[in-house]
């Protein structure tokens, strides 16, 4: 198997990411689906023009598995968030404001993770104008940060989409400020289509695992279309074998919701209640602690490999499948969107581009013709 080596470098006094790799065909069929990848004579090699988050966008068309290295590989980001800065200013209002902004995203009860992206991106914003009082910068300076640090930079549209969100968040609470926060927009929104496995690579996935644990946590995730983060939130008073359902409490967007509890788990859920006895979480680490997503992530990358799955995708692809299978199966929309906890059905139409439910009745006008195939 091919390992690819990611080097930047500069051609055409451009910055580039190359991608080095030994002659393998199927790899080279892969790259050239790569949108704007290039073959370079003179660097007898593949190459991208550069951007902060190559990684994340390879792992869009390549396997994880050609970027091994020293027994490492690269990981996709969760997101893409500026470096934690400190203020270096002290004589204005930017660290009193800065202070007393996560203050209210926490009154709020804004998530951790949006807590602390908000304040780095406005933290960033702040340093990058050398802490300014915020009171004395205009609409003209976040279209400056916005197209000299965020476009030239080549940070990616949910970098920047984020960055737009905790700005506007920001100069909506803060006094005698001289911005329209309605004059600035998020970017749009990049599509893509989700990764699904089919019902046989599933299968394999499920059967190339022997540990109880670790299948319970895969096929809870799969057959009740969690999020890693829900999958590792579940306590045992969630678990209700009586009725068939999963409770998945204070999920994204603070909401509780019902999802299925498959009757095959049930006998897998008493085999691994008596060998590991659980506590509080239904999936505990040696402290009896809450197991971590990294721990299921690594649980998912071996399955995965031992099962001989190329395609490409996450644990997070799991769900997808989830929900693409339903839907395969005529289970209607707005159930789906129940169990995966949608807020807006939109989100949930994205599965109808890859159900093969009815794409699989149309009949391909080659199949139509009586060709000779020698």
């Amino acid at each position: 198997m091919s390992i690819i080596t990611l080097k930047q470098s500069k051609h055409n006094d451009k910055s580039v990411i190359k991608l080095v790799f030994d002659y393998d065909r199927d790899l080279i069929n892969a790259v050239e689906k790569i949108p704007n990848c290039q073959w370079s004579n003179t660097m007898a090699c593949w190459y991208i023009n550069y951007r902060t988050d190559y990684r994340h966008f390879l792992l869009r068309f390549i396997d994880e598995k050609h970027f091994k290295k020293s027994g490492r590989e690269i990981k996709k980001p969760v997101i893409e968030v500026p470096k934690d800065e400190k203020l270096v200013v002290k004589n204005n209002k930017s660290e009193i404001w800065l202070s007393q902004f996560r203050q209210y995203l926490e009154n709020k009860r804004y998530s951790k993770n949006t807590v602390e992206n908000y304040t780095l991106h406005v933290n960033h914003f702040l340093n990058y104008f050398k802490g300014e009082n915020p009171e004395d910068l205009t609409n003209e300076d976040i279209n400056k940060y916005v197209h000299e640090y965020i476009i030239r930079g080549q940070r990616s549209t949910s970098f920047q989409s984020v960055a737009i969100s905790a700005l506007k968040k920001f100069f909506s609470i803060v006094q005698n400020v001289c911005i329209d926060i309605d004059e600035f927009e998020r970017p749009k929104k990049e599509r893509h289509l989700p990764q699904v496995f089919n019902q046989k690579e599933i299968k394999r996935l499920l059967n190339s695992v022997s540990n109880v644990k670790h299948k319970l946590i895969l096929s809870i995730i799969y057959s009740s279309g969690l999020r890693l983060g829900e999958s590792v939130n579940l306590k045992l008073s969630d678990i209700d074998t009586r009725r068939k359902l999963i409770c998945i409490r204070q999920a994204k967007g603070k909401k509780d919701r019902y999802s299925l509890l498959s009757e095959s788990i049930i006998p897998l859920l008493k085999i691994y209640y008596n060998t590991y006895k659980p506590k509080i979480w239904l999936f505990e680490n040696q402290e009896s602690g809450q197991y971590s997503k990294s721990s299921v992530q690594k649980i998912f990358r071996k399955a995965k490999a031992k099962a001989k799955i190329k395609r490409f995708g996450g644990v997070h692809s799991l769900r997808h499948s989830f929900a693409t299978h339903l839907l395969d199966k005529g289970t209607d929309l707005r159930y789906i969107q129940e169990l995966l906890g949608h807020r807006s059905s939109k989100t949930t139409e994205i599965y109808t581009h890859v159900t093969k439910r009815d794409i699989g009745k149309i009949i391909s006008p080659l199949d139509q013709l009586d060709f000779d195939i020698d």
